[in-house]
């Protein structure tokens, strides 16, 4: 019985935490296209400032959650703390500054933050499935996806009428916030099931863990290249939007619906997890993201472009969560924050980087079906790898459901 009171107790807090996460996201990154044309700034440069913020993290995340590893004291929740602090500081410079450099700058340091938080949400919870709470963390990461949604939705329609600095202090409300439910987060962990000292697993480096695990650095290999395909799409809805003769509310709409078939796909995940095995879930959901480019690209009218949004559903809210959990079954509990990260950097990190980067490019180059082509492209890369790391024989030793 006091089990299901803090178990009820963790799914409401996580529920808070994703949802201020994700409302901060939606608010300032989710527009920062819009923010920063606002400021002046071409494609080219958004692209770069975007590609930026999402590619340091390749270096500082596996860092941080290293460090937490090996650390008896230092916790993922501390490192969610100070990065919160830092995003607010920098948010709040750069709604005080009216120097472009110096934006961009505070703008990436704000982007390597957002970035490098989630794992430790992730890592968070998957320290109390490990040992034994179930922790619906599928439930507590929907809310996250509803509340993007919505805001993406208020955002879309405000815009049309106030200037694009509004995203800042939105932003500061939600990060305040967030930083707020971090420090009243205290719950303490049961303890590990016990073992001897020489059979406990060691904590690794980033390389050693990449070689131990093969399929998990082939799988880290698909997500950057599907989530590629995903951020480019998502940065440059603007352009996608007007292409079909849209505005900034048909923008907000699309990100309104994208966030929001989120929903009932994670709060399905964990009975479909117990019929569908994650090798099955992970080429599945890897498909509909060429599906979800292929569709925008034949997208003429703005219902069309709804529909597009509309396959979310099976892509990107499938690949979200099912993701956490291959890393928490694929490594050992030694190096779970480490996991975390790698699993989240090559994604949301790396991929998304690359995303905003070629998208920008390619849309300055080519325009916006020339970048929805490299989108398809990229997805389709994705499902290759994704299919034969999933699919072949797998190494001895390795155990994954």
């Amino acid at each position: 019985m006091p089990n299901r009171r803090l178990i009820r107790r963790l799914n409401l807090h996580f529920s808070v935490l994703w949802a201020l996460y994700w409302i901060g996201w939606a608010a300032l990154w989710g527009y920062l296209s819009v923010f920063l044309l606002h400021r002046g700034f071409t494609n080219s440069q958004i692209g770069l400032v975007s590609s930026c913020a999402l590619l340091l993290p390749i270096a500082v995340q596996p860092a941080l959650a290293s460090l937490v590893d090996r650390s008896r004291r230092l916790t993922g929740r501390h490192m969610a703390m100070a990065l919160t602090s830092l995003a607010l500081v920098c948010a709040a410079a750069v709604w005080l500054t009216a120097d472009n450099t110096l934006c961009a700058v505070l703008l990436v340091i704000i982007g390597v933050s957002l970035t490098a938080i989630a794992p430790f949400f992730n890592a968070m919870s998957m320290a109390f499935v490990l040992r034994g709470l179930d922790v619906n963390f599928s439930a507590s990461r929907s809310c996250g996806s509803v509340t993007y949604a919505l805001t993406s939705l208020v955002m879309g329609a405000v815009l049309e009428h106030f200037a694009p600095t509004l995203v800042l202090p939105i932003f500061l409300l939600a990060f305040g916030a967030l930083l707020l439910a971090l420090l009243l987060f205290r719950y303490a962990l049961p303890e590990s099931p016990s073992r001897e000292a020489k059979d406990a697993p060691a904590v690794l480096s980033n390389a050693a863990l990449l070689r131990r695990y093969p399929r998990f650095t082939l799988v880290l290999l698909a997500c950057f290249l599907l989530v590629c395909s995903q951020n480019a799409i998502t940065t440059y809805m603007i352009h996608i939007a007007a292409k079909v003769g849209g505005g900034e509310s048909t923008t907000g709409t699309a990100y309104f619906i994208s966030g929001m078939v989120e929903l009932p796909a994670m709060l399905l995940f964990t009975k479909v997890r117990r019929k569908v095995p994650l090798k099955t879930l992970l080429p599945v959901c890897s498909v509909f993201f060429v599906f979800r480019a292929g569709a925008m690209l034949l997208a003429a009218t703005p219902l069309a472009l709804f529909l597009a949004c509309s396959l979310q559903f099976f892509a990107y809210a499938i690949l979200a969560v099912s993701t956490v959990y291959f890393a928490a079954q694929e490594i050992d509990m030694a190096n779970q924050v480490k996991a975390q990260a790698l699993i989240y950097t090559a994604s949301s990190g790396v991929g998304a980087a690359f995303g905003s980067l070629l998208g920008g490019w390619l849309l300055d180059l080519g325009g916006v079906d020339t970048m929805l082509r490299f989108c398809v492209c990229c997805a389709l890369a994705g499902v290759a790898v994704m299919f034969f790391t999933l699919h072949t024989k797998r190494p001895k030793g390795v155990q994954t459901t």
